[in-house]
């Protein structure tokens, strides 16, 4: 038996990144899968950027929380930040939501703007911690992580900026590499195992760091390559919060990069 395909649909499907776990052939396969017959053709890029952009301001929302809840106090002439109790709680919150949200087509609407709440306020309070090391990193990351998405944005709509075979490979292979280091060395540090490398600002370091902003900035145009696809490709409309989920996902990914490397780059 064949699968079936809908108008625009072409047999093949968008092409995978497994990097992301929602932008992903597999995912919206199945999205086509679920849908009813009127919600087949729908979904558009327009649409998609524009859910994206209430996500972000959801985030930013959710950051400026976080951020107003962590308290500072003098212990010996020294400013300390101390996270507010409930910080561990929304962890585990944002990662049973960023686990659903990957697999949740028709709930991405309601799991879209909870994750990005959540994940909003644990940026927030992280932000803070960083800014009261080092003053102003946490505005220069931000503005770095906007003009890299609306630089690459502009290119990719004017059809300046693709990636596509090897290249396509090598940042899907090297941002998985990465997670997975930073995944191992996350477990580890709970035994009190530090990879000093990731931290310590060494050369090594430093070159790390940069190669990762680096992988992120080629991994947006993979993400906006498959909106489009998926977009002509008769996708769902309720596809649109989810897509837009997965490029929040990008975004989340490329400020935390450039965060990484600023703070090892003032140390």
């Amino acid at each position: 038996m064949t699968a079936a395909t809908y108008p625009g649909q072409s047999p093949r499907g968008p092409e995978p990144d497994p990097n992301n776990p929602a932008l992903n052939s597999a995912a919206f396969e199945r999205g086509l899968a679920e849908a009813a017959p009127t919600e087949r053709v729908g979904m558009t890029v327009g649409a998609t950027y524009a859910k994206t952009g209430l996500l972000v301001i959801i985030l930013l929302l959710g950051a400026t929380f976080g951020w107003s809840q962590v308290e500072i106090v003098d212990v010996r002439g020294t400013q300390v930040a101390v996270q507010p109790a409930w910080t561990w709680l929304v962890i585990f919150l944002t990662l049973g939501l960023g686990i659903y949200g990957a697999v949740a087509f028709r709930a991405a609407a309601i799991v879209g703007p909870l994750y990005a709440l959540s994940e909003g306020a644990l940026l927030g309070i992280a932000a803070h911690y960083f800014n009261l090391e080092y003053d102003g990193i946490v505005l220069q990351a931000v503005v770095a992580t906007i003009a890299v998405f609306v630089a690459t944005l502009l290119l990719y709509s004017f059809g300046k900026l693709r990636v596509g075979g090897r290249a396509a490979s090598f940042v899907i292979v090297g941002l998985t590499a990465v997670f997975l280091i930073w995944m191992v060395a996350f477990v580890l540090s709970l035994f009190g195992i530090n990879f000093r490398f990731l931290y310590a600002p060494t050369p090594l370091g430093i070159v790390l760091s940069l190669l990762i902003v680096v992988l992120g900035v080629f991994n947006l145009p993979l993400n906006y390559q498959f909106i489009e696809r998926a977009a002509a490709q008769g996708s769902p409309k309720f596809m649109e919060w989810y897509g837009a989920f997965g490029l929040l996902l990008a975004l989340i990914w490329m400020y935390i990069s450039i965060l990484r490397l600023l703070a090892l780059l003032r140390r």
